[in-house]
Protein backbone atom coordinates (compact mmCIF):
# COMPACT_ATOMS: atom_id res chain seq x y z
CA UNK A 1 0.00 0.00 0.00
CA UNK A 2 1.37 3.44 -0.89
CA UNK A 3 1.97 6.27 1.56
CA UNK A 4 -0.95 8.50 2.54
CA UNK A 5 -0.25 12.22 2.24
CA UNK A 6 -1.78 15.13 4.12
CA UNK A 7 -2.94 18.36 2.50
CA UNK A 8 0.35 20.12 3.29
CA UNK A 9 2.28 17.58 1.26
CA UNK A 10 3.81 15.69 4.18
CA UNK A 11 2.98 12.13 5.20
CA UNK A 12 0.44 11.67 7.96
CA UNK A 13 1.44 10.55 11.43
CA UNK A 14 0.21 7.06 10.60
CA UNK A 15 2.91 6.60 7.98
CA UNK A 16 5.98 8.39 9.32
CA UNK A 17 8.42 8.18 12.18
CA UNK A 18 8.59 11.11 14.59
CA UNK A 19 10.60 14.01 13.19
CA UNK A 20 12.55 16.94 14.60
CA UNK A 21 12.05 20.17 12.68
CA UNK A 22 13.46 23.67 13.13
CA UNK A 23 12.30 27.24 12.64
CA UNK A 24 14.41 30.40 12.83
CA UNK A 25 13.92 34.17 12.36
CA UNK A 26 16.59 33.86 9.64
CA UNK A 27 15.03 30.83 7.95
CA UNK A 28 12.74 30.41 4.96
CA UNK A 29 9.43 28.62 4.58
CA UNK A 30 10.85 27.17 1.38
CA UNK A 31 13.41 25.24 3.43
CA UNK A 32 13.03 21.63 4.49
CA UNK A 33 12.98 22.44 8.22
CA UNK A 34 16.26 20.73 9.02
CA UNK A 35 18.66 22.30 11.49
CA UNK A 36 20.81 23.45 8.56
CA UNK A 37 17.81 24.83 6.63
CA UNK A 38 15.17 25.95 9.14
CA UNK A 39 11.79 27.33 8.22
CA UNK A 40 10.85 30.94 8.92
CA UNK A 41 7.37 31.24 10.43
CA UNK A 42 5.69 29.38 13.23
CA UNK A 43 2.39 29.21 11.38
CA UNK A 44 4.00 27.32 8.49
CA UNK A 45 6.26 25.15 10.65
CA UNK A 46 3.55 24.15 13.12
CA UNK A 47 1.27 23.15 10.24
CA UNK A 48 3.85 20.48 9.26
CA UNK A 49 3.71 18.76 12.66
CA UNK A 50 2.07 15.44 13.45
CA UNK A 51 1.86 13.36 16.61
CA UNK A 52 5.34 12.51 17.86
CA UNK A 53 7.08 15.43 16.13
CA UNK A 54 9.18 18.12 17.82
CA UNK A 55 9.65 21.66 16.54
CA UNK A 56 12.63 23.61 17.90
CA UNK A 57 12.61 27.40 17.67
CA UNK A 58 16.12 28.73 17.26
CA UNK A 59 17.13 31.79 19.26
CA UNK A 60 15.68 35.20 18.50
CA UNK A 61 12.47 37.22 18.59
CA UNK A 62 9.47 36.04 16.58
CA UNK A 63 7.15 38.87 15.53
CA UNK A 64 3.97 39.23 13.50
CA UNK A 65 0.77 37.22 13.49
CA UNK A 66 2.41 34.42 11.50
CA UNK A 67 4.61 33.77 14.52
CA UNK A 68 1.83 32.89 16.91
CA UNK A 69 0.61 29.34 17.49
CA UNK A 70 -3.04 29.87 16.59
CA UNK A 71 -5.43 27.07 15.69
CA UNK A 72 -7.95 29.60 14.34
CA UNK A 73 -5.46 31.11 11.89
CA UNK A 74 -3.53 28.01 10.84
CA UNK A 75 -3.25 24.25 11.16
CA UNK A 76 -2.47 22.97 14.66
CA UNK A 77 -2.76 19.19 14.91
CA UNK A 78 -2.94 17.19 18.11
CA UNK A 79 -0.76 14.55 19.61
CA UNK A 80 -2.38 11.25 20.50
CA UNK A 81 -1.23 10.80 24.13
CA UNK A 82 1.34 12.08 26.64
CA UNK A 83 3.70 9.45 25.25
CA UNK A 84 3.11 10.67 21.69
CA UNK A 85 2.62 14.44 21.86
CA UNK A 86 3.58 17.28 19.57
CA UNK A 87 6.32 19.37 21.20
CA UNK A 88 7.03 23.02 20.38
CA UNK A 89 10.11 24.22 22.23
CA UNK A 90 12.83 26.79 22.41
CA UNK A 91 16.15 25.38 21.27
CA UNK A 92 18.24 24.36 24.30
CA UNK A 93 20.52 27.14 25.51
CA UNK A 94 19.05 29.83 23.23
CA UNK A 95 16.74 32.72 24.15
CA UNK A 96 13.43 32.53 22.28
CA UNK A 97 10.73 35.20 22.54
CA UNK A 98 7.34 35.39 20.88
CA UNK A 99 6.35 39.06 20.55
CA UNK A 100 2.87 39.02 18.99
CA UNK A 101 1.17 42.06 17.44
CA UNK A 102 -1.33 44.01 19.53
CA UNK A 103 -4.33 41.96 20.69
CA UNK A 104 -2.95 38.65 19.37
CA UNK A 105 -2.29 35.74 21.74
CA UNK A 106 1.08 34.04 21.57
CA UNK A 107 -0.73 30.70 21.86
CA UNK A 108 -4.44 30.34 21.02
CA UNK A 109 -5.82 26.79 21.10
CA UNK A 110 -9.47 26.76 20.08
CA UNK A 111 -10.54 25.42 16.69
CA UNK A 112 -10.35 21.65 16.46
CA UNK A 113 -9.89 21.08 20.19
CA UNK A 114 -6.09 20.78 20.20
CA UNK A 115 -4.74 18.18 22.62
CA UNK A 116 -1.47 16.60 23.73
CA UNK A 117 0.65 19.58 22.80
CA UNK A 118 3.74 20.44 24.86
CA UNK A 119 5.05 24.01 24.85
CA UNK A 120 8.32 24.62 26.65
CA UNK A 121 11.39 26.80 27.12
CA UNK A 122 10.44 30.15 25.62
CA UNK A 123 8.94 33.55 26.48
CA UNK A 124 5.65 35.08 25.39
CA UNK A 125 5.90 38.86 25.72
CA UNK A 126 2.63 40.74 25.14
CA UNK A 127 4.25 44.19 25.25
CA UNK A 128 2.65 45.20 21.93
CA UNK A 129 -0.85 44.97 23.40
CA UNK A 130 -2.30 48.12 24.92
CA UNK A 131 -5.36 49.39 26.78
CA UNK A 132 -8.52 47.96 25.25
CA UNK A 133 -6.81 44.81 23.98
CA UNK A 134 -8.22 41.59 25.41
CA UNK A 135 -5.93 38.81 24.17
CA UNK A 136 -4.35 36.65 26.86
CA UNK A 137 -0.79 35.50 26.24
CA UNK A 138 -2.11 31.92 26.29
CA UNK A 139 -5.79 31.19 25.64
CA UNK A 140 -7.34 27.72 25.53
CA UNK A 141 -10.98 26.99 24.68
CA UNK A 142 -12.14 23.44 23.85
CA UNK A 143 -8.49 22.43 24.24
CA UNK A 144 -7.46 19.73 26.67
CA UNK A 145 -4.45 17.70 27.81
CA UNK A 146 -1.90 20.36 26.90
CA UNK A 147 1.27 21.13 28.84
CA UNK A 148 2.88 24.54 29.28
CA UNK A 149 6.31 24.08 30.79
CA UNK A 150 9.20 26.39 31.65
CA UNK A 151 7.58 29.34 29.91
CA UNK A 152 7.80 33.01 30.80
CA UNK A 153 4.46 34.76 30.29
CA UNK A 154 4.58 38.52 30.66
CA UNK A 155 2.99 41.88 29.93
CA UNK A 156 -0.48 40.65 28.94
CA UNK A 157 -3.12 43.40 28.89
CA UNK A 158 -5.67 41.17 30.66
CA UNK A 159 -4.59 37.67 31.72
CA UNK A 160 -1.33 35.84 31.33
CA UNK A 161 -3.02 32.44 30.92
CA UNK A 162 -6.76 31.93 30.41
CA UNK A 163 -8.40 28.49 30.36
CA UNK A 164 -12.05 28.71 29.30
CA UNK A 165 -14.65 26.39 30.83
CA UNK A 166 -14.26 23.73 28.12
CA UNK A 167 -10.47 23.41 28.49
CA UNK A 168 -9.65 20.82 31.13
CA UNK A 169 -6.79 18.45 31.99
CA UNK A 170 -4.15 21.03 31.09
CA UNK A 171 -0.87 21.50 32.97
CA UNK A 172 1.12 24.63 33.78
CA UNK A 173 4.52 23.58 35.15
CA UNK A 174 7.56 25.57 36.26
CA UNK A 175 6.46 28.75 34.48
CA UNK A 176 7.11 32.38 35.40
CA UNK A 177 3.94 34.45 35.00
CA UNK A 178 4.36 38.11 35.79
CA UNK A 179 3.43 41.73 35.09
CA UNK A 180 0.10 40.97 33.43
CA UNK A 181 -2.73 43.49 33.48
CA UNK A 182 -2.62 47.23 32.96
CA UNK A 183 -2.01 49.69 35.78
CA UNK A 184 -5.25 51.39 36.69
CA UNK A 185 -7.29 48.64 35.05
CA UNK A 186 -10.44 46.96 36.32
CA UNK A 187 -9.95 45.22 39.66
CA UNK A 188 -11.53 42.06 38.19
CA UNK A 189 -8.94 41.90 35.44
CA UNK A 190 -5.19 41.51 35.06
CA UNK A 191 -4.82 38.11 36.74
CA UNK A 192 -1.75 35.99 36.17
CA UNK A 193 -3.96 32.96 35.51
CA UNK A 194 -7.73 32.95 35.04
CA UNK A 195 -9.11 29.42 35.10
CA UNK A 196 -12.72 28.41 34.43
CA UNK A 197 -12.23 24.67 33.89
CA UNK A 198 -11.59 21.46 35.79
CA UNK A 199 -8.87 18.88 36.40
CA UNK A 200 -5.93 21.15 35.65
CA UNK A 201 -2.53 21.00 37.36
CA UNK A 202 -0.51 24.08 38.36
CA UNK A 203 2.83 23.01 39.80
CA UNK A 204 6.10 24.81 40.66
CA UNK A 205 5.22 28.13 39.02
CA UNK A 206 6.35 31.60 40.05
CA UNK A 207 3.41 34.02 39.77
CA UNK A 208 4.20 37.59 40.68
CA UNK A 209 3.58 41.29 40.16
CA UNK A 210 0.33 40.88 38.26
CA UNK A 211 -2.19 43.70 38.53
CA UNK A 212 -5.01 41.37 39.63
CA UNK A 213 -4.92 38.05 41.46
CA UNK A 214 -2.06 35.69 40.91
CA UNK A 215 -4.47 32.85 40.10
CA UNK A 216 -8.27 33.01 39.98
CA UNK A 217 -10.54 29.96 39.76
CA UNK A 218 -13.92 31.27 38.65
CA UNK A 219 -16.78 30.50 36.29
CA UNK A 220 -20.28 31.91 36.60
CA UNK A 221 -21.75 29.01 34.61
CA UNK A 222 -22.14 26.89 37.76
CA UNK A 223 -20.23 25.88 40.88
CA UNK A 224 -19.22 22.41 39.66
CA UNK A 225 -17.56 23.58 36.45
CA UNK A 226 -14.24 24.46 38.13
CA UNK A 227 -13.50 21.23 39.93
CA UNK A 228 -10.54 19.12 41.08
CA UNK A 229 -7.86 21.59 40.09
CA UNK A 230 -4.55 21.04 41.88
CA UNK A 231 -2.44 24.09 42.80
CA UNK A 232 0.79 23.00 44.44
CA UNK A 233 4.42 24.00 45.00
CA UNK A 234 3.95 27.50 43.54
CA UNK A 235 5.12 30.94 44.65
CA UNK A 236 2.59 33.79 44.62
CA UNK A 237 3.96 37.20 45.53
CA UNK A 238 3.60 40.89 44.68
CA UNK A 239 0.22 40.41 42.99
CA UNK A 240 -2.73 42.75 43.37
CA UNK A 241 -0.81 45.80 42.23
CA UNK A 242 -3.96 47.68 41.23
CA UNK A 243 -5.11 47.52 44.85
CA UNK A 244 -8.55 46.61 46.14
CA UNK A 245 -9.36 43.17 47.50
CA UNK A 246 -6.55 41.53 45.58
CA UNK A 247 -5.26 38.16 46.77
CA UNK A 248 -2.39 36.03 45.62
CA UNK A 249 -4.75 33.12 45.05
CA UNK A 250 -8.56 32.99 44.87
CA UNK A 251 -10.73 29.86 44.82
CA UNK A 252 -14.05 31.53 44.04
CA UNK A 253 -15.91 28.70 42.35
CA UNK A 254 -16.14 24.96 42.02
CA UNK A 255 -15.77 21.72 43.89
CA UNK A 256 -12.87 19.78 45.44
CA UNK A 257 -10.08 22.14 44.40
CA UNK A 258 -6.77 21.57 46.20
CA UNK A 259 -4.25 24.24 47.27
CA UNK A 260 -1.19 22.66 48.84
CA UNK A 261 2.45 23.42 49.62
CA UNK A 262 2.43 26.91 48.08
CA UNK A 263 4.37 29.96 49.25
CA UNK A 264 2.06 33.01 49.32
CA UNK A 265 3.51 36.31 50.47
CA UNK A 266 3.65 40.10 49.94
CA UNK A 267 0.26 40.34 48.23
CA UNK A 268 -2.53 42.57 49.65
CA UNK A 269 -4.17 39.29 50.73
CA UNK A 270 -2.98 35.69 50.67
CA UNK A 271 -5.54 32.96 49.87
CA UNK A 272 -9.27 33.62 49.53
CA UNK A 273 -11.84 30.81 49.35
CA UNK A 274 -15.01 32.49 48.17
CA UNK A 275 -18.76 32.09 47.85
CA UNK A 276 -19.24 29.33 45.29
CA UNK A 277 -16.44 27.06 46.45
CA UNK A 278 -17.38 23.68 47.91
CA UNK A 279 -15.06 21.13 49.56
CA UNK A 280 -11.83 23.01 48.89
CA UNK A 281 -8.68 21.80 50.64
CA UNK A 282 -6.06 24.37 51.71
CA UNK A 283 -3.15 22.56 53.36
CA UNK A 284 0.57 22.80 54.13
CA UNK A 285 0.94 26.27 52.59
CA UNK A 286 3.18 29.01 53.97
CA UNK A 287 1.30 32.31 53.99
CA UNK A 288 2.92 35.42 55.41
CA UNK A 289 3.38 39.15 54.98
CA UNK A 290 0.12 39.68 53.07
CA UNK A 291 -1.21 43.11 54.03
CA UNK A 292 -3.55 44.77 54.77
CA UNK A 293 -5.89 41.80 54.20
CA UNK A 294 -6.07 38.25 55.46
CA UNK A 295 -3.53 35.52 55.06
CA UNK A 296 -6.37 33.01 54.55
CA UNK A 297 -9.98 34.14 54.19
CA UNK A 298 -12.92 31.75 53.97
CA UNK A 299 -15.79 33.94 52.80
CA UNK A 300 -19.19 32.22 52.48
CA UNK A 301 -17.59 29.09 50.97
CA UNK A 302 -18.91 25.67 52.03
CA UNK A 303 -17.04 22.81 53.73
CA UNK A 304 -13.55 24.27 53.32
CA UNK A 305 -10.76 22.34 55.03
CA UNK A 306 -7.81 24.50 56.13
CA UNK A 307 -5.12 22.51 57.87
CA UNK A 308 -1.40 22.36 58.62
CA UNK A 309 -0.65 25.81 57.15
CA UNK A 310 2.10 28.11 58.41
CA UNK A 311 0.34 31.50 58.64
CA UNK A 312 1.81 34.62 60.21
CA UNK A 313 2.42 38.38 59.92
CA UNK A 314 -0.62 39.05 57.73
CA UNK A 315 -3.20 41.81 58.20
CA UNK A 316 -5.34 39.10 59.82
CA UNK A 317 -3.89 35.61 59.73
CA UNK A 318 -7.08 33.55 59.29
CA UNK A 319 -10.72 34.69 59.03
CA UNK A 320 -13.49 32.10 58.83
CA UNK A 321 -16.78 33.42 57.45
CA UNK A 322 -17.63 30.15 55.76
CA UNK A 323 -20.23 27.42 56.13
CA UNK A 324 -19.05 24.22 57.78
CA UNK A 325 -15.34 25.04 57.66
CA UNK A 326 -12.82 22.71 59.30
CA UNK A 327 -9.66 24.42 60.58
CA UNK A 328 -6.83 22.56 62.27
CA UNK A 329 -3.14 22.99 63.12
CA UNK A 330 -2.67 26.39 61.47
CA UNK A 331 -0.44 29.08 62.91
CA UNK A 332 3.00 30.67 63.01
CA UNK A 333 6.23 28.72 62.60
CA UNK A 334 7.17 26.52 65.55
Amino acid sequence: MGAVFACNGGPTSATQAPRTLYVSPSGSDQNDGSIAAPQLTLRYAVAQLHAGDTLYMRGGTYTGGVNAVDSQAGTVRSGTSWSNPITIAGYPGEMVTLLPPHNVSGIRLTTGGPAYLVFQDFTIDMANSTAGDTAAAIFADVAHHNRFQRLTVENGPTFGIHFASTSSFNEVLDCRIHDNGLAGGDATNGHGLYVSSSDNLFDANEVHDNQGYGLHLYNNAGPLTVARNIIRNNKFYGNGRHGGTAYGLVIAWGSANVVTNNLVYANPGGIQVYTDSVDALVSTNTVYGNRPLEGILIQFATATVVKDNVVYDNGVDIADLGNGSVLSNNGPPR
